[in-house]
C-alpha cells in the first residue's frame, strides 16, 4: 500500500485549538473547585468555572494568534 503525500501532513492549527481546549477545560475545572472549597454556592461555582473556561479559551485563541502572525 503507497502512501499519499496529501495525508502525511499534520494539521497542526487542529492540534494546537485541541490542546488549548483540554487547558481551558482543566484552568475551568481547578476555578470551580476553588470557588467550591473558598465556601461558594454550587451554582455560582459552576458559572466561574465556565467563565474561567471561556476566559482561559479566548486568551489562548488570541496569543495563538499572536504567536502564529509574528511566525510568518
Amino acid at each position: 500500500m503507497t502512501a499519499n503525500p496529501t495525508q502525511d501532513s499534520c494539521d497542526h492549527r487542529a492540534l494546537e485549538v485541541s490542546l488549548l481546549l483540554s487547558a481551558s477545560t482543566v484552568v475551568g475545572l481547578m476555578a470551580g473547585i476553588l470557588l467550591t472549597v473558598l465556601g461558594t454556592a454550587p451554582g455560582p461555582a459552576v458559572a466561574g468555572g465556565a467563565a474561567a473556561l471561556a476566559g482561559a479559551f479566548g486568551l489562548g485563541m488570541s496569543a495563538l494568534s499572536y504567536v502564529r502572525k509574528q511566525a510568518q
